[in-house]
C-alpha cells in the first residue's frame, strides 16, 4: 500500500520555509528504522556506520544533535555517517520530504558529491529506501 502525499505548489512550499514551519511528509522513526536495516547489511559490507543523529523542531536554534531518540521533543531529522577506508558520507532526511547528502572518495582531487535529494519532489519512503540503497552504492 502507497502512502498518500499531498504536494504543495512552489509558492505554498516557499511560505512553509520562510515561516519557519515545516510540514511533515514523511515521518522520522520510519525514516530511522529504514536506515537501521540498511545498516546492518551495510556494516556486513565493510562499511562503518555512525549512530543515528536526531535533530529536534522543539529546540531552540541552534538545535543540536542528539545520539538517543529519546532526547528529541519534535524530530524534524535523522541522519546517518558512514565511512570506508578513506572514503566519508552523510545522508540526513528531513520530514519535510527532502534529503541532505554528501559523499567524497577520499581522494585529493575528487570533488564531493552534494545533493539534495526530494527538494523538488518530495521523497516518500519507497523513494527514501532508494535513495539508501544509492547512497550505499557511491562506497562501492
Amino acid at each position: 500500500m502507497r502512502a498518500s502525499v499531498r504536494v504543495l505548489s512552489r509558492s505554498a512550499r516557499e511560505r512553509i520555509w520562510n515561516s519557519g514551519g515545516m510540514e511533515s511528509q514523511v515521518d522520522p522513526d520510519q525514516v530511522a528504522a529504514l536506515i537501521s536495516r540498511h545498516a546492518f547489511a551495510w556494516e556486513e559490507s565493510g562499511l562503518v556506520v555512525s549512530a543515528l543523529t536526531w535533530r529536534d523542531a522543539a529546540a531552540s536554534w541552534p538545535s543540536p544533535l542528539r545520539e538517543e531518540r529519546s532526547q528529541v521533543v519534535e524530530p524534524d531529522s535523522v541522519g546517518v555517517a558512514v565511512r570506508k577506508h578513506g572514503e566519508e558520507g552523510q545522508l540526513v532526511v528531513f520530514r519535510g520530504g527532502w534529503a541532505d547528502l554528501a559523499y567524497w572518495s577520499g581522494g585529493a582531487s575528487d570533488e564531493p558529491v552534494i545533493e539534495a535529494p526530494g527538494w523538488d519532489d518530495w521523497l516518500d519512503l519507497p523513494g527514501i529506501d532508494r535513495l539508501l540503497r544509492r547512497f550505499a552504492a557511491l562506497f562501492d
